[in-house]
């Protein structure tokens, strides 16, 4: 009996709760921003991560084996071409060129004797006072002492060189390392195990490397082909690069070289970009980001990138219809420039899109729209 009687209660509840529904009606259109998109004219760019490298670098060796005397250098300072840098006990250099020039004023000595002996059997033979063969002889010894005397003469070059080695000059201009023999060690030179004393790394100019990808090569040869590029012969491609602490490209480069080929482990090709650095701002080994541009500047269709919503790999912008509703529009995207996504298809620059609350908006979704710029002005 209570089963019956609660029944209709329910029953009359329920019918008023849809009542009270129906009353409240659809919910109101939602209020967006809606844009045209904006034609640019812009240089399209590839961005790349790189990293700086010193244009040159010198290993300094000993060229002759000793004692290290002395150094004269400040280790991470600044040295110039032909400064004196380190020096080695020079005492056993000096003795062997003393040593030379005696050999080699004894060659000249016995030279003048052979030169003489020869003069002296010649006017001998022509009175047959001398035989052939005794003339024959000096004249063989006038070989011999010519030959002395040019080996004596090489080997006097040789300890002065080996003298001027002694003395390690900075062979170019840059930043020194440190040094890795410390005055009193004794350090061998002149063979594939000589000694490293020291490194010199310049820092203006410099390289910054960095690796294109397979798609961005075939990319630069379609433009070559098309006449947009100047390939391997045309002028050098200026780049933009920025450091890791800043997001601003604020240092200039141009492209000097590019690899024959494609490394086959990793689909890329190397390339590199020279880079003024006066003020010696930039250090070999940074990162850096180098921003390639790609062909001729163009008129291109562009939105903000953030007005574009993702359905798996797919970019879609939420464009509106005359009633006041939106619809999702799947476009083809190109490159990124600061916040603007290029777009290839998909919408014109007649269109209205929504760029803001697009998470909000579902297909067919009433709004309420206001004109806003694209581009804050």
């Amino acid at each position: 009996m209570k089963l019956h009687y609660f029944l209709p209660l329910a029953l009359l509840s329920l019918s008023q709760c849809r009542s009270d529904k129906e009353a409240e009606g659809p919910p109101p259109p939602m209020p967006v921003q809606v844009a045209h998109p904006v034609i640019k004219t812009v240089a399209l760019t590839n961005t790349y991560t790189g990293r700086f490298s010193p244009v040159e670098e010198v290993e300094l060796q000993a060229r002759v084996s000793g004692y290290l005397e002395s150094v004269h250098f400040v280790e991470g300072q600044k040295v110039e071409k032909g400064d004196l840098m380190f020096k080695i006990d020079p005492r056993v250099f000096d003795a062997a060129i003393s040593r030379a020039e005696a050999i080699q004023k004894q060659a000249v000595a016995r030279l003048g004797l052979a030169k003489s002996s020869l003069a002296r059997s010649k006017a001998l033979v022509a009175q047959n006072a001398v035989s052939q063969e005794e003339f024959d002889t000096r004249e063989s010894e006038l070989a011999q002492a010519e030959a002395d005397l040019l080996a004596a003469e090489a080997e006097l070059r040789r300890v002065k060189l080996d003298r001027e080695f002694a003395d390690i000059h900075a062979p170019i201009s840059g930043i020194a390392g440190r040094f890795n023999v410390t005055v009193g060690n004794y350090v061998t030179g002149g063979s594939a195990g000589s000694t490293l004393l020291t490194t010199i790394v310049p820092h203006n100019p410099i390289y910054c490397n960095f690796e294109v990808d397979e798609r961005s090569v075939l990319q630069f040869t379609r433009l070559f082909f098309k006449g947009q590029s100047g390939g391997r012969s045309g002028e050098r491609p200026e780049v933009e690069i920025a450091v890791s602490d800043d997001d601003n490209f604020e240092f200039k480069g141009s492209i000097d070289f590019s690899e024959n080929q494609l490394d086959t482990e990793t689909a890329t090709l190397q390339m590199r970009a020279r880079v003024e650095n006066e003020n010696e701002f930039l250090t070999p080994g940074l990162f850096a980001r180098v921003r390639v541009p790609v062909g001729h500047p163009e008129e291109l269709l562009m939105v903000k990138d953030a007005s574009l919503g993702f359905d798996q790999d797919k970019r879609f912008a939420w464009v509106l219809t005359k009633d006041n509703s939106v619809e999702r529009r799947y476009v083809e995207t190109g490159p990124l420039e600061g916040d603007m996504r290029v777009i290839s298809g998909g919408i014109d620059n007649d269109d209205l899109i929504a760029i803001s609350g697009i998470q909000l908006l579902r297909p067919g979704a009433k709004v309420a729209p206001t004109t806003a710029p694209m581009v804050a002005e």
